[in-house]
C-alpha cells in the first residue's frame, strides 16, 4: 500500500522538478532584467501545478490511507470492510484529470518560456492562457471531489474540463500563428529596408547610364 502511495507523490514530484529545471534555465539564459519577471511567472506557475497535482492525487491518497488503516486495525482473521480495488475507479479518474493538468501545464510553460522573444501582445496572451488552465485545473478538482462522493455529475463536469481544455489548445494555436506573422512581418519589412536603401541607388546608377554623352548622336540615321 505504501509502494503505490509513494508512487504516487514521486511521478508528481518528477514534474514539479523539471518545471524547476526549466525555472533555472531562463534565469541562466535570460538573465537581463526584463527577462527577470519571465522567470519569476514561471517560478510561480511550478508552484502552481505542484498544487493542482496535490489535488487532482488527493482523493486516491485518501482511499490508499483508508484501506491501509482498515487493514491495520481490523482485528486478526477478520475481513477489512474496504478493499484496495474500491480506489481504482478513483485512480483511473484521477490519471485523466492529471493528463489535463499536465497538458494545460505545458502550453503554459511552453508560452512563458519564449516570452522575451515575443510581442507584448503574446505575453498577454500567455497570461490568458495561464487563467484559462486556472479554470481547468478548478473544473478538475470539483470533479475528483464528485467523484469520491460517488456524485452522477463527476462525468459531466469532466467533459466540461476536456472542452475548457481544447479552448486553450485552440488559444496556444492563435498564439503560435500570431509569433509567426510577427517573424514574417519583421523579416518583410528589413527586407523592404534594404531594397530602399541598395535600391535607390541602383536606381540612380541605372539612370545615368542611359544617358547620352556629349556629342553624342542620339537619333536614327536616315
Amino acid at each position: 500500500m505504501s509502494t503505490a502511495l509513494q508512487a504516487l507523490t514521486a511521478r508528481d514530484q518528477r514534474v514539479v522538478a523539471q518545471c524547476g529545471q526549466a525555472v533555472q534555465r531562463c534565469e541562466e539564459q535570460l538573465p537581463d532584467a526584463a527577462a527577470t519577471d519571465v522567470c519569476q511567472r514561471l517560478s510561480l506557475h511550478c508552484g502552481e501545478l505542484q498544487e493542482h497535482l496535490d489535488e487532482v492525487r488527493a482523493h486516491v491518497v485518501g482511499c490508499l490511507n483508508g484501506v491501509q488503516a482498515c487493514q491495520q486495525h481490523a482485528p486478526e482473521q477478520a475481513q477489512c470492510s474496504r478493499d484496495i480495488t474500491s480506489c481504482q475507479p478513483l485512480a483511473e479518474g484521477a490519471d485523466e484529470d492529471r493528463d489535463i493538468v499536465l497538458q494545460c501545464s505545458d502550453k503554459v510553460q511552453s508560452c512563458l518560456t519564449r516570452v522575451a522573444s515575443l510581442p507584448a501582445a503574446a505575453a498577454v496572451s500567455c497570461e490568458n492562457m495561464a487563467a484559462a488552465c486556472e479554470r481547468v485545473s478548478a473544473l478538475v478538482k470539483e470533479v475528483g471531489r464528485e467523484r469520491a462522493e460517488g456524485d452522477g455529475k463527476a462525468e459531466e463536469h469532466a467533459k466540461k474540463a476536456h472542452d475548457a481544455m481544447d479552448a486553450v489548445d485552440d488559444d496556444a494555436d492563435e498564439v503560435g500563428d500570431d509569433d509567426a506573422d510577427d517573424a514574417d512581418d519583421a523579416d518583410e519589412a528589413h527586407e523592404a529596408a534594404e531594397h530602399e536603401d541598395h535600391g535607390g541607388r541602383a536606381d540612380a546608377g541605372a539612370g545615368r547610364a542611359h544617358e547620352p554623352s556629349e556629342g553624342e548622336d542620339v537619333g536614327e540615321n536616315d
